[in-house]
């Protein structure tokens, strides 16, 4: 019995060597030096527009009709489900205002951060 308690203490202390060797008590970001650092990133905006549909209408000829460079046509696919989620069971009917996704670039958003 005393054996098997030694092993299992020994195993645990093991374990937690081996855990503090390999991922470290001390983040090594602690050492680094520290600079201002400058990020920038484009941000897209999405934005919708309403369009009233004719019969005989898909939501891949809406898409074609008011194009999005921007964006593709799966990103698009998904922003418009996600602004009509009525519409993904179903076909288009004439009459019905649905909501397009068009996206709009906006400034660059830059951030300085000192770590």
């Amino acid at each position: 019995m005393r054996t098997l308690l030694l092993a299992v203490i020994l195993f645990i202390t093991f374990h937690f060597i081996r855990m503090d060797l390999a991922e470290g008590t001390i983040p090594l970001a602690s050492f680094a030096a520290k600079s201002p650092t400058t990020q920038c990133e484009e941000q897209e905006n999405v934005t919708t527009i309403t369009v009233t549909t004719v019969a005989g209408d898909t939501i891949e000829t809406l898409l074609a009709l008011y194009p999005d460079p921007e964006l593709s046509f799966i990103e698009r696919l998904n922003a418009f489900y996600s602004f009509n989620p009525h519409l993904k069971n179903q076909q288009l009917i004439g009459g019905v205002e649905v909501l397009l996704p068009i996206s709009q670039k906006q400034s660059d958003s830059c951030t300085e951060s000192n770590q």
